[in-house]
């Protein structure tokens, strides 16, 4: 679990840093293992990418992109868990982690130039980072049981940064 915080920490200071896309099109990539996992992505746009990865058994992830340059990944590996991400606009990035089970990220940016990055770890935890504006950053990391946090941010320039541990 300390590569995936790394890994996602990482991937939201190349975004934040403005590290130009790769590739001229959409592009999806899907690994799943285990049974009955669920996983789509729907892009519009031109630049945008998205990748899910699930290990374990019954994950969901779903994955909207609305727009240029936007890129999002869901990692998930445990039991059950629910992730969800939609980006409309420009140059926002997401990166959601989650290990355990019964965990749920729900990410929405509008705008541009926007950074949400969610860790969980424990089970039955649950984030809400929503976004609307120009260059906001969301960080949320729980790491025990039962947690549970919303982010919300409007206008431009907002940080956030919320960081929860032990058990509920």
């Amino acid at each position: 679990m300390k590569r995936l915080l790394t890994a996602v920490a990482a991937a939201a200071l190349l975004a934040s840093m403005g590290a130009p896309a790769a590739y001229a099109q959409n592009r999806t990539v899907v690994n799943q293992s285990g049974y009955s996992n669920a996983a789509g992505a729907v892009q519009n746009g031109n630049r945008n990418g998205a990748v899910t990865n699930q290990r374990g058994n019954r994950n969901y992830a779903r994955g909207v992109q609305d727009g240029y340059n936007n890129f999002l990944r869901m990692d998930q590996y445990g039991t059950r868990n629910h992730a969800t991400t939609t980006q409309v606009g420009t140059d926002n990035f997401a990166a959601t982690g989650q290990e355990g089970r019964n965990l749920s990220s729900n990410v929405i940016q509008t705008g541009r130039g926007n950074v949400a990055g969610v860790a969980q770890i424990g089970n039955g935890s649950r984030a809400v980072t929503d976004q609307d504006g120009r260059n906001n950053t969301s960080g949320i990391i729980q790491i025990g049981n039962g947690q549970d946090v919303e982010v919300r941010q409007r206008g431009e320039g907002n940080i956030s940064v919320v960081v929860q541990s032990g058990y509920n």
